[in-house]
């Protein structure tokens, strides 16, 4: 029965970004990347923690020591295999995704010798001389804004400044955390496919994000259709990333005042979910 609860509680609280993706409308966009942050991370590591604790029946056996018939999953010691194995896929291949991100923020980022430099609003804006129209933010320890002579010439004043104000916001709300959490999700996508879903709807809600701060709502919707076929990387906060179609819809009104009673609901599940998580493990040690 507590195999069943930590089951349930974990991947439900992982998936929880799915779920608050269909009600979005009851948080505010801002807020709702917070909430998909924590809600997700901390079930990959509840998660994670289980089956390690599921596999050291195994792993003190492999060192000489006595078999401890304890697992949280029914079976023998071909559970605590499968979990140790399980866990260290997973492991490692979130961090093969973290040094992805972070080989491809070194790669992206201009050295001040290449393209033209200006300041804004505390971070760097670089022009580069390139005819495909791009946008994109890199953070780090210096942040910077990256726009190409191809989106001057393809995007009219009032446009061009909601990208730039949206590729700042990315910077202003450190989103640089979330998406690297996004590209730590990419390899294990390629090998379960229910995560492809989580990963689309943790990089929608940070566009939604970026999207609710520029100050001209149909000017950024007029300039998402206009660089729509521009590339995104994974782990970049480039303007064309997210779901095109939600993002559109998302612009094509004025924000809804936030739904309490149902935020309140989701705030209360998730809550429920860590504490059932916790309070199995805790209690199977005990």
């Amino acid at each position: 029965m507590a195999s069943v609860a930590l089951i349930v509680a974990t991947v439900s609280l992982v998936a929880m970004p799915l779920l608050a993706r269909r009600v979005r409308a009851a948080f505010r966009p801002v807020e709702l990347t917070r909430y998909n942050a924590v809600t997700m991370s901390s079930g990959v590591v509840l998660l994670c923690i289980a089956l390690v604790v599921c596999a050291v029946p195994v792993i003190v056996a492999v060192g000489g020591g006595s078999m401890l018939n304890r697992h949280f999953f029914p079976g023998s010691s071909i559970v605590g295999w499968f979990s140790a194995i399980t866990a260290v896929t997973l492991i490692v291949t979130m961090g093969i995704g973290y040094r992805r991100v972070r080989k491809v923020e070194d790669r992206l980022r201009i050295e001040p010798s290449v393209g033209v430099h200006f300041t804004l609003a505390g971070h760097e804006l670089v022009v580069l001389s390139a005819h495909q129209p791009l946008a994109y933010a890199i953070g780090g320890h210096h942040p910077q804004v990256v726009i190409t002579d191809g989106l001057l010439e393809q995007l009219s004043v009032p446009e061009l400044v909601s990208v730039v104000e949206h590729e700042a916001a990315h910077l202003s709300l450190n989103h640089r955390l979330h998406l690297t959490l996004v590209g730590m999700l990419e390899p294990v996508a390629s090998w379960f496919f229910p995560t492809r879903w989580l990963v689309d709807a943790l990089a929608s809600a940070l566009e939604h994000a970026a999207d609710s701060q520029t100050t001209d709502w149909f000017a950024t919707r007029r300039a998402l259709l206009a660089i729509s076929g521009a590339p995104a990387v994974a782990g970049v906060a480039a303007f064309t990333a997210g779901n095109l179609v939600d993002r559109l819809d998302a612009l094509g009104g004025h924000q809804a005042t936030p739904d309490t009673p149902i935020r309140t609901l989701m705030y209360a599940s998730a809550m429920m979910l860590g504490g059932i998580s916790l309070t199995t493990l805790v209690v199977f040690w005990l």
